[in-house]
């Protein structure tokens, strides 16, 4: 009994460990639960903004929007891989407490905060090379902006709160 709750414990930890990279102009049809099994992390290239709103308004007759749904069942993180002029297409929201992750090339976490005031304390938390949204009624400080520049975080301000297809 020992040896295969070892065998499970050893499988866990190289599922949790294990990322696949997928196309969305590639990916397999139909869509297997079984990456979701081997794979901890899978991040999607190529992601659209017809994904991003069918996956915000939960599309549950998108097949794609399904089987991500299905993912995080499985504990799965999602990295969704845009290109940077995507970014002011997602909504806030989703960025803020989605279970799901947004990437700009495959070193640049989207992320944002919801302070008024985004200080230091705030910034040093961010990994390097972030996105970092914020709207216009939110104020980065000096020391906050300084850091941004140390750790090369790109700032996008948005006028409003929510992303432009929202409104």
């Amino acid at each position: 009994m020992d040896d295969l709750i070892q065998k499970v414990i050893a499988k866990l930890r190289k599922r949790q460990a294990s990322n696949k990279v997928l196309s969305l102009n590639s990916l397999p049809s139909p869509l297997d639960k079984q990456l979701f099994i081997d794979y901890g992390c899978i991040i999607i290239d190529d992601v659209s903004v017809q994904l991003i709103k069918n996956l915000y308004s939960l599309r549950s007759n998108d097949a794609l929007v399904s089987w991500i749904l299905s993912g995080l069942n499985y504990d799965v993180q999602f990295y969704l891989n845009v290109n940077e002029r995507i970014v002011n297409f997602i909504p806030r929201t989703m960025i803020l407490d989605w279970p799901v992750n947004f990437i700009v090339g495959h070193n640049s976490l989207v992320v944002s905060d919801y302070h008024k005031i985004i200080s230091r304390r705030e910034i040093a938390v961010l990994p390097d090379n972030a996105v970092l949204i914020k709207t216009i009624g939110q104020v980065l400080t000096d020391e906050g902006l300084e850091i941004c520049d140390r750790k090369n975080i790109k700032i996008k301000v948005r006028t409003e709160e929510n992303c432009i297809w929202l409104e």
